[in-house]
Formats: C-alpha cells, sequence, structure tokens
C-alpha cells in the first residue's frame, strides 16, 4: 500500500518541473515589460515552471512585486503587494469605473488576466471583476 502511495506521489509530482533561471533567460516580452512598467527595479528570483499543460515564468522584483508571465513573456498576473499597479498596466476603462464607484478612489494592488477578462485587487480588499474591454462585471466578496 505504502508503495502505491510512493508512486502515486512521484507521478503527480512529477508533472511539475519549475526551474531557477537568469533575467535573460525569460521571453524578450517580459525582460520588457519589466523595463517599462518597473524602471530601477531589479529582479531577485525568476524562474521558469513548466507542468503537464503550460510553461509560466515567476519573477519577484527588489521591491516585492510578483509578476507571472505566459511562454511568450506576456503578463498573467501582477502582485505589488503594498505599492499600487503601474496604471499603463490597467485598462483605462477599469480606472474610469474606479473614480465612480469607490468613493475618494483607490489603488489596485493586484491585476490578473482571467478568464475572458481581469480580477483586480484594490486597497480595500476587494476584488473586482471586468471583461476584456475593461466593463465591470461583479464584485467578488471572498
Amino acid at each position: 500500500m505504502m508503495a502505491v502511495a510512493a508512486g502515486m506521489l512521484a507521478v503527480l509530482t512529477g508533472c511539475d518541473d519549475e526551474k531557477k533561471i537568469k533575467t535573460k533567460d525569460l521571453p524578450g516580452a517580459a525582460r520588457e515589460f519589466i523595463t517599462q512598467y518597473f524602471p530601477g527595479l531589479n529582479v531577485l528570483h525568476a524562474e521558469k515552471d513548466r507542468d503537464d499543460r503550460a510553461v509560466t515564468y515567476n519573477v519577484r522584483l527588489s521591491d516585492g512585486t510578483e509578476i507571472e508571465f505566459d511562454e511568450s513573456g506576456e503578463w498573467i498576473s501582477v502582485d505589488c503587494n503594498l505599492s499600487p499597479v503601474p496604471d499603463g498596466i490597467v485598462p483605462d476603462a477599469v480606472h474610469t469605473h474606479l473614480a465612480s464607484y469607490v468613493p475618494g478612489g483607490t489603488r489596485i494592488f493586484k491585476i490578473e488576466k482571467v478568464w475572458g477578462g481581469y480580477e483586480i485587487e484594490i486597497q480595500d480588499g476587494r476584488d473586482l471583476i471586468y471583461d476584456a474591454e475593461g466593463n465591470f462585471v461583479r464584485e467578488d466578496r471572498g
């Protein structure tokens, strides 16, 4: 029984392959994104993650920002922790909606591409869902 369990664990964990890489080994689009939106910050950690479905790249910058890229170097998620996500990353329509939706304004700390649009986390911890054009869809309350 233990041998079967150990074998199943080996199969399940064998599908993931995480490898630390150098910044120069990131796709060009990922390097350009970091340079454009996070000038002056250094890449502290870069990792190539391969599973049975996809290759992704995970990057941690010197200010704690964490970015995930797809195989071609397009961003999947940007988590700036306690700093706001740079404006150019967030669609203008999202900023326009937030200006009226949240009295007094707010900051976006995380943005993630999800099926059909975006999910953002704002300053007060709420998650807001937008479609691909940046139109508000709904608020997720945990």
